[in-house]
């Protein structure tokens, strides 16, 4: 099937996934995206704006340096390569980021990858992505298509036992005869569509880092990276809890402490005005309110220390010349304002201090990246932020790129639409009082006649104009009409009962279809399910982006 990518107006904030298999969405356009990042670049590295004391540009240029330092040892560390990253050291190349979390994810999310790596090579630029270990997993499993093209459903396929719900930097392999054969088991659900999943070849990259790693983090990104390496995919990699632990993070941290009540001030504007804007009534959508408890604010950071069973909350209270980091009600860090960077620094040795999802596009749209690439639902929330950069840093807000794109497994899909049920519903509907439109058989010929009879009747009875008096007084007679015209009615749709059974069967078939059709063509399943021809072609179509726009 022919793939296109769909250009869209950056402006255009109602942001939606792509619905025909191999469309890509790029807002804005991929061809000026490397324009969009030189401008951001040119217009942060001169903003008079200040984070801790410190020029904005600076932090960037600190924070660059020792982020994309950890990431070639990271991303070498994973692929047992050395990595001669040369121009990962000038400044002066654009910096193309991207995130998610390390789950097998939707070829959706995968492309922001793609996208990343080509817009790096063609600016001659550097392109990282950050590995968010610091959410919760909900589960260790991927869900997958099963049963028939007529009756499918969807089955949880476990790559390790269930565990706890707990942060993916804390995740561990604990079962690893269920581990090593995952593939085996995923192909053999798959082997029903006659699909060879691309699992077969990325699963053996992660169970040989199995044998040098427990960490299930390490082990889904090496899979995942190392067959990008076979496609010409070179980003950096990077954990988010690394970013965490870095010194230029932990200044930005520091001057949202220090700020930290009218940060909690404007953050919470924003998110009550986000969803006045979206007419969203749920108070946890799309992030809670901050709270505030006497004179503790609560800033978007996690908290936890080794063997906690989940996140803490992190408050900030200002105690005569000191700050207070509060944790469930524990005062986990007490320092001057000198002291600060230094605390956080030991904090982070002995406990793990983490970013919400706000604070972590914050510090890499405003502190890294050139061009921050996200994904659609990403782009939503990040409307928050823009104006949060906006308002607390009183800057314009970097632009970003919104990427994502859809694929479908290939698996014939029934030739129906949710119009098609529709009009099959409505005209079942109609069998009930205009059965006449549908029948020709004798019986029903004085049956239609006497209905044609009532429907004039009715015409001719109309009481409009006349006095109250005269309108009480064909009452009666209108209803006793009207009962009839509904026996009628009654009678007429009897006489069709036979085509009345044939639609019933109809729509529950076109329901059916419409149904399967939901499953199969889902746009969530992992892009690991999908033979490995297909993911390369939409790989083939990012990294070759600059000639197909050039084209056009």
């Amino acid at each position: 099937m022919p793939r296109s990518l769909m250009p869209t107006s950056h402006h255009d904030l109602r942001y939606r996934a792509p619905t025909e298999h191999g469309q890509v969405v790029a807002i804005p356009e991929l061809d000026v995206a490397i324009e969009e990042a030189r401008q951001n670049s040119e217009r942060l590295s001169t903003e008079n704006v200040e984070v801790d004391s410190i020029p904005l540009r600076e932090l960037r240029q600190q924070a660059r340096l020792e982020l994309i330092t950890k990431a070639v040892e990271w991303t070498n560390k994973i692929t047992g390569q050395s990595m001669a990253c040369a121009e990962c050291s000038h400044h002066a190349s654009l910096l193309f980021v991207t995130g998610h979390q390390p789950q097998l994810a939707h070829a959706g999310v995968w492309a922001k990858n793609f996208a990343a790596s080509s817009l790096a090579v063609r600016s001659q630029g550097v392109s990282l992505n950050i590995v968010v270990d610091n959410d919760t997993v909900g589960n260790q499993s991927i869900r997958i298509p099963t049963g028939t093209r007529e009756k499918p459903g969807i089955v949880d396929v476990n790559f390790d036992s269930a565990q706890p719900q707990q942060p993916w930097e804390e995740l561990s392999i604990t079962d690893r005869e269920l581990f090593e054969s995952f593939a085996e088991r995923v192909s053999k659900e798959m082997a029903n569509w006659e699909i060879e999943p691309l699992l077969n070849q990325m699963w053996p990259d992660a169970v040989e880092a199995s044998q040098r790693t427990d960490s299930t983090v390490e082990c889904l990104s090496a899979c995942r990276i190392q067959q990008e390496r076979r496609w010409g995919v070179n980003n950096l990699e990077l954990p988010l809890s690394q970013i965490c632990q870095t010194k230029s993070f932990l200044i930005f941290v520091k001057h949202l402490l220090v700020h930290a009540e009218q940060f909690h001030t404007s953050y919470n504007a924003i998110v009550e005005s986000y969803r006045k804007e979206n007419g969203i009534r749920n108070d946890r959508h799309p992030v809670p309110n901050l709270h505030r408890i006497n004179d503790s604010f609560e800033l978007p950071f996690w908290f936890w220390r080794n063997g906690d069973s989940e996140r803490g909350q992190v408050f900030v209270r200002r105690a005569g010349e000191k700050y207070e980091l509060i944790c469930r009600d524990e005062v986990i860090l007490s320092a001057t304002e000198n002291e600060l960077l230094n605390e956080l620094l030991s904090l982070q040795e002995n406990g793990k201090l983490r970013t919400r999802a706000l604070t972590t596009t914050l510090f890499s749209r405003l502190c890294l990246a050139d061009l921050f690439i996200h994904g659609i639902g990403g782009a939503k929330y990040d409307e928050m932020a823009d104006q949060l950069i906006a308002e607390f840093f009183g800057i314009e807000p970097p632009n970003f790129l919104v990427l994502s794109a859809t694929m479908h497994l290939p698996i014939e899909e029934f030739d129906i639409q949710a119009e098609d049920v529709r009009k099959l519903k409505n005209q079942l509907r109609d069998y009930e009082y205009n059965a006449d439109r549908y029948i020709d058989l004798p019986a029903a010929s004085p049956l239609i006649t006497r209905k044609n009879e009532l429907i004039q009747q009715h015409w001719s009875a109309q009481a409009s104009g006349l006095p109250k008096r005269k309108r009480v007084q064909r009452r009666a007679e209108n209803r006793q009409r009207h009962l009839e015209l509904k026996r009628v009615n009654q009678s007429l749709f009897k006489l069709a009962a036979g085509q009345v059974q044939q639609l019933q069967r109809d729509v529950a078939v076109a329901e059916s279809k419409l149904n399967a059709n939901s499953v199969l063509k889902s746009r969530e399943y992992p892009a690991s399910l999908f033979p490995e021809q297909v993911i390369h072609g939409l790989v083939q179509q990012l990294l070759g982006a600059e000639a197909s726009v050039s084209s056009c």
